[in-house]
């Protein structure tokens, strides 16, 4: 697909949707600057990724990559880069899922300011409106500075066209390693982001201005810079056994044992150095296909 045109051509995309989007199958981009490889890389783009069937990639650039190391505040793009890839590899891992998940990127939790008359395009024409998942999930960031995870679960149910008499069971989650710090005005801002990103088809609004946000109890950070890793890594553990986990947030049925245990939070101590790994080696197969192919690409 053509990095210059994001949507390509309507059986691009039909590929696209069907066959989850990860870093291996994305089509280099020559530096920004226009330098030659190896000196581009390094003083540009070091690594991207999209959840399959989105527009917006995670582009985790060279001078951002220091966040990466311990005892760094991440990026808001290695925070995205972290959902989807979690995301990827939880569709990847069973064929038939293609339905069940979209993940998004960071910037969504913005689209709860306000009701957009024209608001930004987050999937490709050509893939399904991302109400219509069983689940979406996207790190938020309400104060610049603190990253949480939103889950909306059924979002299809408030589609009129989908389910135009039945009950609505959608409901949403913040999933924050702070809980002092919880986003204000959110079941505000979820409303719009739903109405956002229904594309303009017809919704039941009254049934969007009633639905309830839970903020289920979960591991605290120890520290004030490691918020960045705990969006990605609570979706990693939700997708485990989603079903559980919503009854659990919804606390229909109660998983035994402490927040820490129930979060698998021993987990976390790895997650950063992992992260920075997928990362380095999105990097470096990006540099490889670069060195491959940078001839060819500049005569494109």
């Amino acid at each position: 697909m053509d990095s210059n045109n994001p949507t390509g051509s309507a059986n691009e995309a039909k590929t696209t949707v069907q066959t989850p989007w990860t870093y291996h199958q994305i089509k280099p981009v020559p530096p920004a600057s226009g330098r030659r490889i190896s000196d581009g890389v390094r003083g540009d783009l070091a690594a991207e990724v999209r959840f399959y069937g989105s527009v917006y990639p995670a582009q985790v650039d060279c001078h951002e990559r220091p966040g990466l190391e311990d005892k760094k505040w991440l990026p808001s793009s290695a925070v995205s880069f972290y959902c989807y890839e979690v995301g990827n590899s939880y569709l990847e891992g069973v064929p038939g899922r293609g339905m069940e998940l979209i993940v998004l990127h960071c910037e969504t939790w913005g689209l709860g300011k306000t009701i957009h008359a024209t608001p930004p395009r987050l999937t490709l024409k050509e893939a399904p409106c991302p109400l219509e998942y069983k689940y979406m999930a996207f790190p938020g960031n309400d104060t610049g500075t603190h990253f949480f995870l939103c889950i909306i679960a059924w979002p299809s149910d408030v589609l009129l066209e989908l389910n135009p008499l039945g009950p609505v069971r959608t409901t949403a989650f913040i999933l924050n390693s702070l809980a002092y710090l919880q986003p204000k005005d959110s079941e505000a801002f979820v409303h719009n982001i739903i109405i956002n990103l229904s594309s303009g088809r017809p919704l039941r609004l009254d049934d969007i201005r009633n639905i309830k946000i839970h903020f289920p109890q979960v591991p605290q950070q120890p520290n004030s810079y490691d918020c960045g890793l705990y969006p990605g890594y609570f979706l990693s553990v939700f997708l485990t056994d989603p079903k559980r986990y919503l009854a659990h947030c919804m606390g229909k049925t109660t998983i035994k044992g402490s927040p820490a245990v129930v979060w698998k939070h021993d987990g976390i101590q790895n997650a950063r150095k992992h992260l920075k790994s997928l990362i380095d080696s999105s990097a470096e197969l990006r540099q490889a296909t670069l060195d491959f192919s940078t001839d060819i690409i500049g005569n494109l």
